[in-house]
């Protein structure tokens, strides 16, 4: 897997994506732990020795890739991730951001993390749920294009293209760069 990451393509103007290292574990664990932010997020328990455990499992897989978002300045802004890549489909998730992280620095954050999955791993379809009370991430995901296939009482699940990801781009650049 190492092989296959390629920094370069990970750097923005505001932030770049790196992968997940074990000293992230406690960063990572105070953000999933964190009640407003964790809210919309499967549980995590609230255990460093199973974060770092989780994160030693992760550098394993094969169909899974975990970024950091940082600045420029190499702080720990949030994080995204990249999972259950089958075929030419992946979901992308775990995108939790620290409080005073800028709108440009989440944004960025997350464009770069689908411009790689669709541009440099080649993958066609992005499939993720993202609860019902999160209206802001709601909207966001429709706004470039993803679109609602199912939906239960807690989620609504999503489908984003590489096509309609590419037809949107502009859509994220405006956002990020404006």
């Amino acid at each position: 897997m190492a092989n296959i990451i390629q920094p370069e393509k990970l750097q923005g103007r505001y932030v770049n994506l790196r992968e997940v290292r074990v000293e992230d574990a406690e960063f990572i664990l105070s953000l999933r732990t964190d009640k407003n932010k964790s809210r919309y997020l499967n549980k995590t328990c609230n255990d460093l020795t199973k974060q770092i455990q989780y994160i030693e499992h992760y550098r394993t897989l094969d169909n899974e890739y975990y970024f950091i978002i940082e600045n420029k300045e190499f702080v720990p802004l949030g994080t995204l991730r990249i999972s259950n890549i089958k075929n030419k489909d992946f979901t992308a998730g775990s995108w939790i951001m620290i409080d005073n992280a800028t709108s440009e620095e989440s944004i960025e954050g997350e464009y770069l993390l689908k411009r790689y999955a669709f541009e440099v791993l080649n993958l066609e379809k992005n499939y993720f749920d993202v609860r019902k009370g999160n209206k802001r991430v709601l909207n966001f995901h429709k706004m470039y294009g993803a679109s609602v296939i199912n939906e239960d009482d807690e989620n609504y699940y999503f489908e984003l293209t590489k096509e309609n990801f590419l037809i949107n781009s502009q859509k994220f650049l405006k956002m990020i760069y404006q």
